[in-house]
């Protein structure tokens, strides 16, 4: 197994998926790391404890549940850095093993072993990266454990995405997938000591695919629109990331080709971004980012091995009412569901009920009295449903 392997499967053949996920939380050269940087590029950027975790997620998503019987998970390399480092535990064997740290040059050889391992026609990429990113100019630039390292030349500790992107046209990988949950926003300071000559390394160059190669597929998924900036809920997943992975569990899955529910990187896209729309899901981050994609082709990317999992929202058609319901939620086949309104002491809440429910249909109640009992039926199915039950 390569040095930043935690997942290896010998029995794909060249139409495999191999991923690259990297989580960098632990900034050496930033305030509150072991050897912070005086430079001025560095104000404002902080410690992280999201991305870790995300990167976590992410790779025990992919190595349990991710499944496309024609390209299944070949390899996965993870790299990260977190404030207390862990085994990471592979969701099949339960090995625990360590992984690498998100230094500059681990992920600069890392990259280099993930294209060489996809270099076949048949076989799909993802990288997957979660922690600081700037923009500089059109570039973004994917900051490293130890950016800053080199007082000089700081950025030399990035990686440049753009970059990336382009050279990967010299990958033979016919399908290439790329998850960036970043900032994209710009930091005049570090332009005006830096310039933009330099914007990370790029550890394969290149930009026209070479004659003979399969035509690329390919999808870009960003956290957040160019210039703007990402969020996270401390201790907890990134606010996309969550969003993603509940994605992938079947809001963004159709059956539109027979019995099996597919995700593609069309429909993928669309059920992130109504996941970081929605005030349920998302709280008082709703809409204030927002995903975007750029250049991508729609093409299919998981298979989910039974029905979908489906977000329903559930309220009244006047939200102040939502403070006095108690909702109920009943499916034949399943253990019946209940929000009971808040104690009178405590604040009322007047947002929806958010549940995600296995497809099916559905009884749903808003008891506001034994005169006032508001029902409906509905169908949990992807991408999302809405109810506002109004007064009988």
């Amino acid at each position: 197994m390569a040095a930043f392997t935690v997942h290896l499967d010998e029995n794909t053949g060249p139409a495999a998926t191999h991923a690259l996920v990297i989580g960098v939380g632990r900034y050496a050269h930033l305030a509150g790391g072991t050897a912070p940087t005086s430079h001025p590029g560095a104000t404002g950027l902080r410690q992280l404890s999201s991305p870790p975790r995300s990167a976590r997620a992410f790779a025990t998503w992919m190595i349990d549940q991710y499944h496309d019987p024609a390209r299944p998970l070949g390899s996965l390399a993870l790299l990260l850095s977190e404030e207390n480092p862990t085994p990471f535990v592979h969701p099949h064997t339960h090995a625990e093993q360590v992984a690498q740290a998100a230094t500059i040059d681990n992920i600069v050889a890392a990259v280099k072993e993930w294209k060489d391992r996809g270099d076949h026609d048949e076989a799909r990429l993802v990288f997957y990266f979660c922690g600081h990113g700037v923009s500089l100019g059109l570039d973004t630039s994917l900051l490293a454990a130890d950016v800053f390292a080199d007082e000089d030349s700081p950025l030399n500790g990035a990686l440049n995405f753009e970059a990336l992107r382009r050279g990967l046209n010299r990958c033979r990988a016919g399908q290439q997938v790329f998850f960036v949950d970043s900032c994209r926003s710009g930091s005049d300071t570090l332009v005006s000591q830096v310039g933009t000559d330099t914007v990370g390394r790029v550890p394969v160059s290149g930009n026209i695919r070479p004659e003979g190669f399969v035509p690329r597929e390919h999808a870009v998924l960003y956290a957040t629109l160019d210039g703007e900036e990402s969020f996270a809920r401390a201790g907890r997943l990134s606010l996309f990331t969550d969003a993603l992975l509940r994605s992938f569990d079947g809001s963004a899955s159709e059956n539109t080709e027979g019995q099996v529910w597919r995700v593609t990187t069309g429909t993928l896209i669309h059920a992130v971004f109504r996941f970081m729309a929605e005030r349920p899901f998302a709280g008082s981050l709703a809409k204030a980012q927002v995903p975007v994609s750029s250049e991508s082709v729609d093409f299919g990317f998981h298979e989910l091995r039974g029905d979908p999992v489906v977000p329903v929202y559930i309220g009244c058609k006047d939200p102040e009412d939502n403070a006095r319901a108690e909702f109920v939620c009943r499916h034949p086949q399943q253990d019946e569901r209940r929000r009971p309104p808040p104690p009178a002491d405590e604040e009322p809440d007047l947002g929806e009920w958010a549940l995600f429910l296995p497809f099916g249909r559905y009884e749903v109640e808003a008891v506001l009295g034994p005169e006032d009992v508001r029902r409906q039926e509905l169908d949990a199915r992807p991408p999302m449903f809405r109810v506002g039950l109004a007064r009988p």
